[in-house]
């Protein structure tokens, strides 16, 4: 099913002001989204860092959109690229932060910088994520990459008539590109929680009798624009708690993130630098 720009006119009106802004800007090989302190360390310097070579900051502001005003996401879109040896440098796009649908936006405005790359062209997606743990089986601080999703009654970022298949919402390919990366990567279902608020018991119970392995408050509705593009995606998550355990606070979630950059990093460098040819 082709793309209707009627479903995600967010995603077009973003799509206009980054034009504006970079009328050279061509289609990347990954566009990524970070989370809860895994976005800026990204694109900063470090061990923790993709080591791009950063060619433009976009602030979101610049694009008329507002900007996240939760600690531990950045507010820019920083394109550049990244260098691979024996091949053309991999072409990415990192948005630093997220606006999320619990701060009083909508799932469709939350998601227009990414509709706005995918619409100007981006051949691969990752989301990244912290997320708690609803498995008792998941560790705190490990990674763990996203095999589906439960979004039943959560936000989407479309509107209309927008009946597109979800039933591989996680390329299989990209997804076996990272078990080849680290095969200690367990493979979960993401479960959407509305926010702000952490999850309470019974609500971890009933995610777990649902089927979802890990809970967070974002990811899924991108998943959802980037099917909807046709754009192959995966996801890669923090568990930063044990959901539903213990009394936590986003202090705490942006620490465990921080103990992951790392090891995050250079998964990412890993997939990056298998990007998809043209």
């Amino acid at each position: 099913m082709k793309f209707n720009p009627d479903w995600h006119p967010e995603g077009v009106s973003c799509e206009a002001a980054l034009r504006e802004r970079l009328p050279e800007q061509g289609p990347v090989d990954w566009m990524i989204i970070g989370g809860s302190g895994i976005g800026k360390p990204l694109v900063a310097e470090g061990e923790h860092a993709l080591g791009l070579s950063i060619r433009e900051r976009i602030p979101l502001a610049e694009l008329g959109l507002p900007a996240p005003s939760v600690a531990g996401h950045g507010s820019e879109l920083v394109f550049g690229e990244l260098a691979r040896e024996g091949a053309d440098p991999v072409q990415v796009c990192v948005q630093t932060g997220r606006i999320h649908p619990y701060e009083g936006h909508s799932a469709a405005l939350a998601s227009a910088p990414l509709g706005a790359v995918l619409s100007i062209g981006a051949r691969q997606v990752l989301l990244t994520s912290a997320v708690g743990g609803v498995n008792t089986q998941l560790r705190v601080g490990e990674i763990v990459s996203y095999r589906d999703q439960f979004n039943l009654f959560g936000p989407t970022s479309l509107r209309g008539a927008a009946f597109i298949d979800c039933s591989r919402l996680y390329d299989p390919e990209l997804r076996a590109r990272l078990q080849q990366l680290d095969g200690s990567l367990r493979e979960v279902v993401y479960g959407h929680a509305r926010g702000p608020q952490y999850e309470s018991p019974a609500e971890v119970a009933a995610l777990r009798t649902l089927g979802c392995d890990v809970v967070g408050m974002s990811t899924t509705y991108e998943a959802i624009l980037a099917a909807a593009h046709g754009v192959p995606t995966c996801g890669l998550g923090v568990v930063t708690n044990a959901a539903g355990a213990e009394a936590l606070s986003h202090v705490e979630v942006q620490e465990e993130s921080g103990k992951a950059r790392t090891r995050l990093a250079n998964l990412v460098r890993g997939l990056l630098g298998a990007a998809r040819p043209a």
